[in-house]
């Protein structure tokens, strides 16, 4: 029988697959709201929402895959969801720092 820990983290895993799925899915099938600049700005809060709780669960994955010292597939599956999503984080984040830069540079 698998451990308690085990099971909890493919369940974690689980969840965060799925909410990363909901991410996609409510940014591709929302109607675009809004006028001018601000159109469609209610599919990108979706997403970034749906990410945001993806991250969450991904850090309690690998906070649970620490605490039982996890080997193997269990422990790939307890730190990619948090490498993959606060790596997609990181990159917004540099992104925005960038093109804030690069307009007060340039303009």
């Amino acid at each position: 029988m698998k451990s308690f820990g085990t099971i909890l983290i493919w369940l974690s895993f689980a969840a965060w697959l799925a909410l990363v799925v909901h991410g996609f899915h409510a940014y591709l099938s929302l109607e675009a709201t809004g006028s001018g600049f601000t159109r469609g700005s209610n599919r990108i809060g979706a997403f970034l929402r749906w990410e945001s709780y993806a991250l969450v669960i991904s850090v309690i994955a690998m906070m649970i895959g620490n605490r039982y010292s996890t080997q193997g597939m269990t422990r790939l599956a307890s730190r990619l969801p948090f490498w993959i999503s606060a790596g997609f984080f990181a990159l917004l984040v540099i992104g925005f720092i960038g093109l804030v830069l690069w307009a007060r540079v340039f303009s």
